[in-house]
């Protein structure tokens, strides 16, 4: 079939699955046009006169639904513009029929009727859908009304804070907690831990389906082949049965040969321990190897020849108690799964819980809430209510990327068009479902895709419209516009070998034909390159000590394969190199855009490979995704906090006089540091160097801004009127600017939600876990460099995949494995290892692993078709070689019978193997950039109006106005200095925030230190009152809640109250008990019967401030004297009174908060 006919199939199969009148599903290869098809039967669905409110589009990530969305709007707006046969072609390309005048006129007005209409054309990501609809329906989602969705920042601290908060709750606790804690403490290791809860989180459905069920342990021993009654206790005592043979054993197996005493000395020893899991492990090795082989399966007998013939019976019952224990063995391995499964099962049902409830404070909800509470909402027991009013909103739904689809947000799909197949319903509209997708292109496994699913969707849908008559369309997209034939044909190649096809699509099975790309650019050369592996040169030499941990040797293979790399693509944008790539069928000098890098993974490699780019002067875009903790800039910006607070931190100074802010080098920092006789910031102002006074002035001003400024304000002087910013891109390249604005967006949310503290914020910035992903798209002219999972979606003309040569491998299996129960459910499982676990836990994991493989392979499908016209394959390896399964044995088995085998110039001991025609070079000159004319628009000469000054927040505490007075009666001597009062109420509140957490028995003890090290003006008369009136408050019965485990000191707080009434202030004392909140202030005196009318306004305001985190709960303020440990609760009248009174005089000045 010749190259226009098979064009004109792929047209008709285009239009097939843009009719709007069918529901199609659509399976097309890399490259095919999956995003035009979806653009297109949006556009036929508009013309057909479809409201855009009842064209619901979903896909994967905001930058493809941004892309959809802008091919559409950019369509329609050409259309509005276009005359009558213009309109008619383009409209005629799309499949539908000819149009008639008023058709065009209609079509004319499509753009307008797109933007115009109420709720518009819905193009969204599933999560972006999710929360519109649970904004619609909160109440019949169980979900908070006028919820946020939480950011990656703020759900990793509030994910830390839980962990946290749930391990304390656990070691104060006395019962199957704190015993579950204890267990898996023994199990893991810190970081181990961490892990745990990661996957934790990932498994919360199976979690929440193990506490919902009573009967989860009992399902999960008898998935485990246990009984009912059958523990790690009871498994043990069944393996120590014959333990009172064991003496008679020892002293028959001393009387053989060396073997024989070693089995005899391991024997003694377990019978030595005292009961317990050890005795019972040594027991064991008696009979298994480390390795968990059973002794005597092979040629070599458990017990010597020698052995049988001084015991002729001992062989026999040396393998008779062998193939006893072979059933106990697994079945102890089971048993302990079961019960560290148990245990970690409830810690993290308890840091969930504590998650769930920090939430539910901030009116938040992530975004694996969002699906949840969807499906909750969809698939509830009466959810007719809901599915019709969206039968009224949604008439077509279009799903893009459908391979990358979880099987929970399939629930929700399936939910909605539910209601298309259930007949008439409740409108006589037509109504219909399109999907178009990959199955070779799921790769995001971690995120719950799987290949299978997507075609068992597809079978699933064709049948529910089938039943109800309605045409189904199932259409396979074969040819692709991106690739060239010889870049398509190895692909189908290299997919077609051996078992390089298995799990790669569910159509590749040897009953269908073989895969097969077909080539809309017919005319394209191509070439494939692929370069012999890097590996070590010889034996390593030990590395000097003293060099820096991420120290790379210029002779480590990943770092020669970088450079080598990098100067290739130097060459290839080298000027007069005659390198080009086809454009529009016209030859064209390689431009930076055109190189696309693609590596398996981000690490050590990722970061050479962009280093040596930038050695070799090639524009480089730098990382596709910023760890934002870690950057270099972000580092240099919190030390220079750091430093600002504490300039007596010589390091911390010496960091920030190295980082591009200052521009200090090592010899600058010798110079000062030799002979200076105080810190390295005084060292600074006497120096007669120009470059080290200036340093000196700039701290000076960092120092002043550091302690009067909130974080925003403080770094946004460095980075802008400062000259931050400028040096930061200056040495570190473009993408510091991302890495720089998001932490700068983070200063801004921190302000919003808590007390503008530099050091809060740097404290926070310090336990952050953040990536922000960038834009590659929008790179310009720049090489990318990419992980396989990033470069999806995207395409180049040239090509590089450098990173071949390593595979999974099981160093990285997850420790929580779900086990299928059998009956439809999913059981969580702890998984160690295979020589600790039972047949059906490695029998999963292997499972686990072989999709993996699968993943791995579909992972190579994507890199390598991302290439247009050219392909390069390198690798590096170790000294055991490459992995097996690796991308670059997989292309080298498949492609090498069919290239040409040439010298590899920068490696005399390697090769090239090259296939296709020889890249092409023309005599093309580079065109000049031509400068931009600009003008700057009028507004920006004009001064800004002056910006209203913000009202000052209400201060609470500043009501008070000297009511917190010291009272001087029942004994007390009065004070006579107002320093000395102060000092008093100091330390009263730190004593009530701080020894609630001491041990009983140690708190006088620890009060008394802290008062004569923080008081030494006070006379020991005076720290006994304090102490005395202190712990009378906290031991006091009736005061017990307020200083419970779910309690907390000096809780600062910053609202906004109705009105628009900011309020900013800090209560001494707040508890949650399961009905109500319990608010506390205390002061230092004896109690006065009827309250200050400021005491009264400043509880007023916190309690104002809370209500909205406590929705439902009442919360009770009291008043708490120290001298006497009285308590005075204000009523709720009295409070509402006073809160009239304080707003209505707002707003007060704005004085710091103190006590």
């Amino acid at each position: 079939m010749n190259d226009r006919a098979f064009l004109s199939m792929t047209i008709r199969a285009q239009q097939r699955a843009s009719d709007p009148h069918v529901s199609a599903w659509v399976a097309a290869h890399a490259g095919s046009g999956k995003t035009y098809v979806l653009t297109q039967r949006v556009l036929r669905l508009l013309l057909e006169g479809v409201r855009p409110s009842q064209i619901l589009c979903l896909t994967f990530t905001k930058a493809a639904a941004a892309n959809m969305s802008t091919r559409v709007f950019d369509k329609l707006a050409q259309w509005a513009l276009l005359d009558d046969d213009a309109l008619t072609r383009e409209i005629e390309g799309t499949g539908a029929q000819a149009p008639s005048r008023a058709d065009l006129a209609f079509a004319r007005r499509l753009f307008a009727r797109a933007v115009e209409t109420p709720g518009g054309l819905k193009i969204q990501t599933i999560h972006a859908f999710c929360e519109k609809l649970l904004h619609i329906f909160p109440f019949e989602a169980n979900a908070p009304a006028g919820f946020e969705v939480v950011d990656d920042a703020a759900r990793s601290e509030l994910l830390r804070a839980a962990k946290s908060r749930a391990i304390v709750e656990a070691m104060r606790a006395s019962g199957s907690l704190n015993e579950a804690l204890r267990l898996v403490a023994r199990e893991t290791t810190e970081s181990g831990f961490d892990d745990l809860c990661g996957e934790l989180l990932t498994h919360r459905d199976a979690l929440a389906q193990a506490f919902e069920q009573d009967e989860y342990a009992r399902r999960l021993r008898r998935r485990l082949g246990l009984g009912a009654d059958e523990t790690l206790a009871t498994v043990d005592e069944q393996i120590m049965a014959d333990a009172a043979e064991w003496p008679e054993l020892v002293a028959i197996l001393r009387q053989g040969s060396r073997n024989d005493q070693k089995l005899a000395a391991t024997l003694q020893e377990a019978a030595a321990l005292s009961p317990g899991s050890d005795r019972v492990n040594r027991y064991i090795s008696v009979f298994y190897t480390n390795e968990g082989k059973p002794r005597g399966s092979a040629k070599q007998k458990i017990v010597t020849a020698g052995m049988e013939k001084i015991s002729p019976g001992i062989l026999a019952r040396m393998e008779a108690e062998r193939d006893r224990l072979a059933r106990l063995v697994d079945k102890r391995k089971a048993a302990s799964v079961v019960e560290r499964s148990l245990a970690l099962a409830s810690i993290g049902d308890a840091i969930i819980a504590e998650y769930e409830r920090a939430k539910r404070y901030r009116n938040y909800l992530d975004y694996d809430d969002l699906i949840d509470c969807a499906r909750r909402l969809l698939h509830r027991s009466n959810p007719s209510w809901v599915l019709y009013k969206l039968d009224a909103q949604i008439d077509h739904i279009l799903l893009d990327e459908a391979q990358d689809t979880s099987a929970r947000q399939w629930d929700i799909l399936t939910a909605i068009a539910k209601e298309f197949c259930a007949g008439v319903g409740a409108r006589r509209v037509k109504r219909s479902f399109f999907a178009v997708g990959d199955d070779k292109q799921s790769i995001f496994s971690f995120q719950g895709a799987a290949p299978e699913k997507f075609d068992s969707m597809r079978r699933s849908f064709q049948a529910s419209f089938a039943a109800i008559s309605q045409r189904f369309e199932y259409v396979r997209l074969v040819e692709s516009f991106r690739s060239a034939p010889g870049v398509l044909a190895a692909v189908d190649d290299v997919f077609n070998f051996g078992d390089n096809g298995v799990g790669l699509s569910c159509d590749l099975d040897p009953a269908k034909p073989p895969l097969k790309h077909e080539a809309a650019k017919s005319h394209v050369a191509a070439s494939i390159e692929i370069w012999s592996p890097i590996g070590p040169l010889g034996k390593e030499e030990p590395e000097d000590w003293r060099l820096p941990l991420d120290y790379a040797s210029a002779k480590d293979p990943a770092e020669r394969l970088a450079r080598s790399v990098a100067a290739k693509i130097s060459a290839l944008l080298a000027p007069g190199g005659g390198e080009c790539v086809e454009d529009n069928k016209t030859l064209r000098p390689v431009e930076p855009r055109d190189i696309l890098i693609v590596v398996r993974k981000r690490g050590a490699f990722f970061e050479a490979v962009i280093r040596a780019l930038k050695a070799e002067n090639v524009p480089v875009a730098g990382a596709d995704r910023l760890d934002l903790a870690r950057h270099i800039a972000v580092n240099d910006l919190v030390a220079l906090g750091r430093a600002s607070l504490l300039p007596e931190d010589d390091l911390t100074v010496a960091t920030v006089l190295k980082s591009p802010l200052m521009g200090f080098d090592d010899d600058d920092l010798l110079r000062l540091s030799a002979h200076r006789p105080g810190s390295l910031y005084a060292a600074l102002r006497p120096s007669a160097e120009a470059k080290d006074r200036m340093a000196a002035l700039m701290f000076d001003a960092w120092r002043r801004d550091a302690a009067t400024t909130p974080p925003y304000e403080f770094y946004n002087s460095v980075l802008g009127p400062g000259g931050g910013r400028r040096r930061l891109v200056a040495r570190l390249g473009p993408e510091a600017n991302d890495a720089i604005d998001e932490f700068l967006r983070l200063a801004l949310s921190f302000e919003r939600e808590q007390s503008p503290s530099l050091v809060a914020f740097l404290a926070m910035i310090g336990t952050l876990e953040l990536s922000i992903k960038r834009d590659m798209e929008a790179a310009g002219e720049t090489v990318r460099v990419m992980t396989a999972h990033a470069a999806k979606g995207l395409e180049a003309k040239i090509v590089f995949l450098p990173d071949t040569c390593g595979a999974p491998a099981g160093k990285h299996d997850p420790k929580l494995l779900t086990l299928d129960d059998g009956a439809g459910g999913q059981s969580l499982v702890w998984a160690r290892g295979r020589d600790y676990d039972p047949a059906a836990v490695i029998e999963a994991r292997d499972e686990r692993r072989e999709a993996e493989r699968a993943e791995h392979r579909r992972l190579l499908y994507v890199a390598m078709t991302r290439a247009e016209e050219r392909l390069y394959v390198s690798g590096h390896h170790g000294a055991k070689g490459p992995a097996e399964g690796c991308w670059h044995n997989m292309i080298v088995e498949a492609l090498g019978a069919s290239c040409e085998r040439l010298p590899n110039p920068d490696d005399p001991e390697g090769y090239i193997l090259r296939r296709g025609e020889a890249p092409r070079r023309a005599d093309v000159s580079r065109a000049a950039a031509q400068p931009c004319e600009t003008s700057t628009p009028t507004f920006a000469r004009m001064p800004a109006p002056r910006e209203a000054a913000p009202t000052p927040p209400m201060r609470p505490s500043s009501a008070l106005a000297g009511a917190d007075a010291f009272d001087r009666s029942g004994g007390s001597a009065p004070m006579r200095k107002d320093v000395e009062r102060a000092l008093v109420g100091r330390l009263t509140h730190a004593l009530l925030q701080h020894l609630p957490q001491c041990a009983p028995g140690r708190r006088v003890e620890a009060a008394a230190l802290f008062l004569e090290r923080r008081g030494p003006g006070l006379d020991d008369a005076r720290r006994a009152e304090i102490l005395r009136a202190a712990l009378s408050v906290i031991d006091a019965p009736e005061l017990a809640p307020l200083f419970g485990p779910h309690s907390a000191a000096e809780v600062d707080i910053v609202a906004t109250l109705a009105g628009g009434h900011a309020i900013s202030g800090r209560i001494d004392r707040l508890a949650e008990t399961s009905d109500e909140v319990l608010l506390a202030d205390f002061k230092t005196g004896r109690r006065r019967d009827i309250p200050h009318l400021a005491q009264l306004r400043q509880l007023a305001l916190y309690r104002a401030a809370l209500a909205p985190l406590y929705p439902g709960k009442p919360i009770r303020c009291a008043i708490v004297w120290t001298q006497d440990a009285s308590v005075v609760e204000a009523e709720d009248v009295m409070l509402d009174k006073a809160l009239v009174a304080a707003l209505e005089a707002a707003p007060l000045s704005d004085q710091s908060e103190s006590k």
